[in-house]
């Protein structure tokens, strides 16, 4: 490997369980303050940015994010499968539920630092992750829930202490006075 490559890792607000993410974004800002080259090409060769579950021992990475000889980039990387994102594993690219189950327990994010053999100063802001789209598919509820959702359907509706009339309790006979 390179000596030239390192990685920014993301703190811990970054990680855990983050599925409210699939379909959303990885916004960040990118860029040096000074670098040299040292008269070599810039190195593509490996992940720009790597996502990873340790609980599920499985990691994501995108290629070709940071454009060559930049001072500095925006980007939003779209977190699905469909993105660009490749299995660090195989090369091929994740299915949605590898997408999603990395997403919901989401160990760490690498955002790839060293991109020159010479010195560099590189910077990382404006790092966001941006949650996607709620997801309204119908999900799947186990026999309990079922059992609990329809015992509530055939249940009374409650009384609504607003739409009811109170009756005062009747006076009490203190007896003759």
């Amino acid at each position: 490997e390179d000596a030239s490559v390192w990685y920014f890792v993301a703190p811990g607000k970054f990680v855990g369980a983050k599925r409210a993410a699939y379909k959303g974004k990885l916004a960040f800002r990118q860029g040096f303050f000074e670098y040299n080259s040292e008269g070599r090409d810039f190195n593509s060769a490996e992940y720009d940015v790597i996502l990873e579950s340790e609980a599920y021992e499985m990691a994501v990475g995108w290629k070709h994010v940071i454009p060559a000889w930049a001072f500095r980039s925006d980007h939003e990387l779209n977190l699905d499968e469909a993105a660009g994102w490749v299995l660090t594993s195989t090369g091929g690219p994740p299915s949605r539920p590898d997408m999603i189950r990395l997403l919901s327990k989401l160990s760490g994010i690498k955002f790839r630092g060293g991109f020159y053999v010479g010195n560099e100063d590189s910077y990382l802001m404006s790092v966001k992750l941006i949650a996607g789209p709620q997801d309204t598919a119908p999900r799947k509820t186990s026999l309990k829930e079922q059992r609990i959702l329809s015992a509530d359907a055939r249940a009374p509706p409650p009384i609504d202490d607003e739409d009811t009339d109170t009756i005062p309790p009747p006076p009490i006979d203190s007896g003759p006075v």
